[in-house]
């Protein structure tokens, strides 16, 4: 690794074969023999031509070591690494230079640890060859605080070793930033947390840097109110989405950070991931869906059995009557016709000119000729109406009708009529339908109850963006295809659409874009957990603001083996 590289170094495992315990003995007693004591002078010993670090003393461990209690052996820094960012450009090109020519340098120097606070030293640089299975030459160093005589007189030295404790073991992310809300020191928890190796790597850098735009911009926001009201936020949960789209939890605390004349220089928070504690709310709050969902589907299934019951009795007689009319009256009609032709022919009979007229008056009033036309077509109608109103009872009976609690094949073409003919009063009205039913289509093992659920919810949802469109006209479409050994359901909408902060939030339980009493916000968590859960399946959704959605479900034509294993047991 050069020593002029403009980047902060990487930090890797150093290989520790290098550093045998010989060697070891060696460095301490050249810097003990140049007056460096290791308990309260900094030293330091760089191999070349690298300047890679080859010994730390005791005291440098606790000055650069940002994981406390390990051995400097175990990091690898080379010397430009712990030269301050202020005193960088003077070591480059003054100090540095000065060693390669004169092998030695003494002065002032601020170094940085590693946890990117800085130090000013008195440094005293020189090389110097060490013997061993062969001769190598390395760069010593030592360093004394200033101004004091040593590190633990050193004001504020006790308050950085308590702050650098708690920074190195708290399990909770701890942070402090600058104005700009940018860090000016994170716990190692948080460190690891960015993927980063060392602590001094995080400052300088915002959360637009480690997290997803929405949450890094709802953070600056709320330390940008906190900087100028000197409000403190407590116990806030976020919901932090990550630049790789993981997304996990905190409550955190945000408090104006002070300087010494009590002036807000910044902001400093602690937050403490309960992404577990969200993640047992999200199945309790399932348990909860799945519950409801049961109950109401008991319930829907008990009043639409009830309703399909009481419509079906009246209808049959109804019904009935209609075909007995319909016959009855093809057999009047060929009365009518012959008593029509009579007429005709009694018009030529003097004694019957009287009862002719009077025949012939009554068929020109009533009309006759409209009625023999209309009555059939009015008794079609009629009958017509009926198996309509047959085919809406029996598929409220199916869809209504519990399903046996292990999966059995299912024609989903025929759920999917099933479900439209249910749902028919909520979209007539809004949209027309486009169907494109695969009639190849496999039979699919599921459960179909919670299957039709699935389908309704779809279905009402695309009503619904539909109707909050300013023309409150659309179209939805169905379609159905077998791919590979899935097959497919897509249900499309001309809707409003949604825009990505919304489509990102659609399976949380609870969560509702619809005005109160439109929507409970479960129906769509309820549909992913049917579908992923119950049926190992899987939902994608694509919409666009202003032009609409598609929901594509994808379910396994056979149930998977472990599926089958649960049925087996439950049995």
């Amino acid at each position: 690794m050069a020593v002029f590289e403009e980047n902060d170094a990487e930090f890797r495992s150093v290989d520790e074969s290098k550093i045998d315990t010989v060697e070891i003995q060696k460095f301490s007693d050249v810097l003990e023999g140049r007056g460096v004591d290791g308990k309260k002078s900094l030293g330091v010993v760089f191999r070349y031509p690298d300047m890679e670090v080859a010994f730390v003393n005791a005291i440098g461990r606790k000055i650069l070591n940002p994981h406390q209690g390990r051995s400097l052996a175990a990091e690898r820094f080379v010397l430009r690494d712990i030269v301050s960012v202020q005193d960088k450009n003077r070591f480059d090109s003054g100090i540095f230079t000065m060693l390669k020519v004169t092998g030695q340098w003494e002065g002032k120097l601020t170094f940085r640890d590693l946890w990117g606070g800085d130090l000013p030293l008195a440094i005293r640089f020189w090389n110097e060859a060490i013997e061993g299975e062969k001769k190598e030459k390395f760069l010593f160093c030592h360093g004394e605080p200033i101004p004091c005589s040593s590190f633990e007189t050193l004001r504020g030295w006790k308050d950085r070793e308590l702050l650098l404790g708690l920074l190195a073991h708290s399990k909770d992310a701890i942070y402090f930033k600058d104005k700009e809300s940018r860090f000016l020191r994170a716990s190692s928890s948080l460190i690891q947390r960015f993927g980063l190796t060392h602590p001094h790597e995080v400052i300088g850098k915002t959360d637009f840097h480690f997290f997803g735009v929405s949450h890094a911009s709802e953070a600056y926001e709320d330390e940008k109110r906190i900087i100028e009201t000197g409000e403190m936020i407590i116990d806030k949960e976020e919901r932090e989405n990550w630049d790789n789209e993981e997304v996990t939890w905190a409550s955190t605390t945000k408090l104006p950070l002070r300087g010494v004349d009590g002036e807000i220089i910044g902001t400093f928070g602690i937050s403490k991931d309960i992404t577990k504690k969200k993640e047992e709310e999200e199945v309790r709050k399932e348990l909860e869906v799945r519950l409801h969902l049961a109950q109401r589907l008991e319930a829907i299934g008990s009043l639409a059995a009830g309703v399909a019951h009481e419509i079906n009795s009246p209808t049959q007689f109804v019904a009935d009557n209609v075909r007995f009319l319909g016959d009855a009256y093809r057999d009047i009609e060929k009365v009518l016709s012959a008593a029509k032709a009579l007429l005709e022919k009694a018009k030529g009979i003097e004694s019957l000119g009287t009862e002719c007229g009077q025949l012939e008056s009554a068929v020109d009033e009533v009309d006759l000729d409209f009625l023999q036309e209309e009555i059939p077509e009015s008794i079609k109608q009629s009958a017509d109406g009926l198996k309509q109103i047959a085919k809406i009872v029996s598929s409220m009976k199916e869809f209504s009708y519990p399903s046996s609690p292990e999966k059995c094949k299912t024609d989903l073409n025929h759920a999917i009529e099933n479900t439209l003919n249910v749902a028919r009063n909520e979209w007539k009205g809004v949209a027309e339908l486009d169907l494109d039913l695969d009639p190849e289509l496999p039979e699919v093992a599921c459960l179909v109850d919670e299957i039709n659920q699935v389908l309704l919810n779809l279905i009402i949802n695309a009503t619904h963006a539909i109707a909050a469109t300013e023309t409150r006209q659309g179209s939805i479409g169905v379609r159905t295809f077998s791919l590979g050994g899935n097959v497919c359901i897509e249900i499309s909408d001309t809707g409003v659409g949604m825009s990505e902060d919304v489509k990102s939030r659609i399976y949380e339980p609870f969560f509702t874009t619809k005005e109160v009493g439109k929507g409970t916000g479960q129906g769509l968590a309820m549909v992913r957990n049917i579908i992923l859960k119950s049926h190992r399946g899987e939902i994608d959704c694509e919409s666009e603001l202003g032009k609409g959605t598609r929901f594509c479900v994808t379910l396994p034509i056979e149930a998977p083996e472990e599926d089958e294993a649960v049925s087996a047991e439950n049995s």
